[in-house]
């Protein structure tokens, strides 16, 4: 699917503040116009976006948007040479739209909903996007047969319903085969009502329904609501400073445990842990943790108690694991109406800065569900060198999926020399240390056997659950971004191999049985979850050969593993209610797929 943005006209409505420039450019709210529907389009999945300004403004727009690369997206220009009404610019689109399908927005409509399943489901013919008004006699009004569009009537003196057309539409190729045969209307234009009423005739024009707000801000009226609308909802979006008082509530939640039994401990690195987040300039932040630990007085109490009494520490009197843990985190940050929940190990050292950079990535669209950003191995016991044990080894930049559903981190225990020194969509974030959208968590979330809302799925105790809920975010149809403009230092305890099958297995002699047992069965429950007969054939393939390879290796070398596959079978009508609520809105085979590797 490509998206179209028509953005020409003379904007006579709101002279004199389009005397110097195209209207699409000016501010609204916070930021450009334009800003509005490429966002739009964006949360629709909608990568691939031609823009068409008119010829005397459309410098400014290439100047203001570039290449895409900051939004992650790839624009493309192509400028009106005079004005043809808005059926002739969308004809200039046919060489870029091809044989694919297409979205239409114009440049001055501002849209809160989410088109994405709109975008998902269409097949052919065309879509009229429509919104319930209270004053259908100034609109282009639809009449509706179900979700069947039967006529368009322009402002109407006795309307036959309440639907008002927006600027917004969805085509298939053949628009273009129209368009040619279309006759100028008496104001010598191509118009866009002529081409729905050819979709129409043919009984080929559905309706699709518009939630929340929605602005054509044409009119100075219609500009000045839209910027009180959007200051009273939406957080802003250009990059932060020290000095914005109403920068977005991030809640940074972190486990804690100490246990004589398995001999592990977050304590010893609270100090620097707690010193490195005490020096980051983000103005609006607030920490919570989880005590893991099944002793109520420890070590990890004990410190906050001495040094941070003020910080919230969460009890549940046992170990609950990751997954559990990070939700009762989550429904705190809820409850604190924070926009961004940060899941960060403690066993790691921030440099200065990094909140900020994960917030300005995450903030640049909202199709953007989840951020992370370089992690480096923090050698702890040199953490009092001059160097504060910090390595350039690679701990992870992220997640990233093969095409046998293997899950890597991006370049672990590599020498970093820049080679991940790009902005770039990546499959997921380590669930060491990943930002995400309160809102995209919430949208993911499950109801669980027992009617509870659970954003981690809680049949994993440890191990892979940050890979299950990329999964569901990236079906869901949120992108995650990894930024390299910060540094995080981890002190991995478990470090996964990679090298091939040969790699596997080296590395995993010498790891706890239980820690294996989990990722084994954790893994398990994903592919459940996920595969299925919308993945290519290959894909399908490739995975039932390395589970066959990795099944001959277990019943030979880890037969201890044989337990999990009946706690596995256990789990299946559980495993099966969550695969039910999955929201699968994007095409895996054009998204999903397109994020493997061999």
């Amino acid at each position: 699917m490509k998206g179209v943005i028509l953005a020409g006209g003379s904007g006579t409505r709101l002279h004199p503040n389009t005397k110097v420039t195209n209207k699409h450019l000016l501010p609204v709210y916070n930021q450009p116009m334009i800003y509005y529907p490429i966002q739009t389009l964006m949360r629709a999945g909608i990568e691939d976006i031609l823009i068409l300004p008119g010829r005397e403004n459309a410098g400014d727009f290439a100047k203001l948007l570039g290449s895409g690369r900051d939004f992650n997206a790839d624009f493309y220009f192509k400028v009106q040479d005079h004005a043809g009404g808005l059926a002739y610019a969308v004809g200039l689109a046919e060489e870029f739209v091809g044989d694919d399908n297409f979205v239409v927005i114009f440049g001055d409509n501002i849209i809160e909903d989410n088109i994405i399943q709109d975008v998902q489901n269409f097949k052919e013919g065309a879509k009229v996007f429509l919104k319930e008004v209270l004053d259908p006699k100034r609109f282009g009004i639809a009449e509706l047969n179900g979700k069947n569009v039967v006529n368009i009537e322009e402002k109407p003196e006795e309307p036959k319903s309440n639907w008002c057309v927006v600027g917004m539409y969805i085509y298939d190729s053949k628009a273009f085969e129209y368009i040619k045969g279309m006759k100028p209307s008496s104001r010598g234009e191509l118009e866009i009502t002529d081409l729905n009423n050819i979709y129409i005739k043919k009984q080929q024009m559905q309706a699709g329904f518009i939630k929340g707000y929605w602005f054509d801000t044409g009119t100075h009226h219609s500009l000045v609501d839209a910027a009180y609308k959007l200051k009273n909802t939406e957080k802003p979006m250009e990059p932060l400073s020290l000095e914005q008082k109403d920068a977005p509530k991030v809640v940074l939640g972190g486990i804690l445990y100490d246990t004589k039994k398995w001999g592990y401990g977050t304590s010893k690195y609270l100090k620097y842990f707690m010193d490195s987040v005490g020096a980051q300039d983000y103005p609006n932040v607030e920490l919570v943790f989880v005590d893991n630990s099944e002793e109520e007085s420890n070590a990890n109490t004990d410190f906050f108690k001495k040094y941070y009494p003020e910080i919230k520490i969460i009890r549940p009197g046992f170990n609950t694991g990751f997954g559990k843990a990070n939700n009762i985190m989550i429904d705190y940050a809820k409850k604190q109406k924070a926009d961004y929940f940060l899941s960060s190990n403690v066993d790691m050292i921030y440099n200065p800065g990094v909140i900020t950079e994960l917030v300005n990535a995450i903030m640049k669209t909202p199709q953007i569900g989840s951020a992370t950003c370089k992690l480096k191995r923090w050698d702890f016991e040199n953490r009092n060198s001059d160097t504060q044990g910090k390595t350039n080894f690679l701990d992870t930049a992220g997640h990233q999926i093969t095409k046998e559903h293997r899950f890597l981190d991006r370049g672990q225990g590599e020498i970093d020399h820049g080679q991940y020194d790009i902005e770039e969509e990546i499959f997921g974030a380590s669930g060491a240390l990943a930002i995400y959208r309160m809102s995209s968590l919430e949208d993911i979330a499950f109801k669980n056997e027992n009617g509870k809302m659970e954003y981690y799925d809680e049949l994993m105790f440890m191990y892979k659950e940050d890979v299950d809920i990329n999964y569901r975010l990236q079906f869901a149809g949120y992108k995650c971004i990894y930024t390299p403009k910060t540094v995080v230092y981890h002190d991995r305890s478990v470090e996964a191999k990679t090298g091939g099958l040969i790699g596997i297995v080296k590395g995993r002699f010498g790891r706890k049985k239980l820690y294996k047992e989990w990722s084994w069965l954790n893994h398990h429950i994903i592919l459940k979850k996920i595969l299925d007969g919308k993945f290519s054939s290959d894909i399908r393939l490739k995975t039932m050969w390395f589970e066959f390879k990795s099944g001959v290796f277990v019943l030979l070398f880890e037969r201890h593993l044989v337990r999990q596959w009946w706690k596995l079978f256990k789990m299946r009508k559980q495993i099966r209610a969550r695969k039910e609520q999955l929201k699968k809105r994007v095409d895996i085979k054009s998204h999903i797929e397109k994020l493997m590797i061999d």
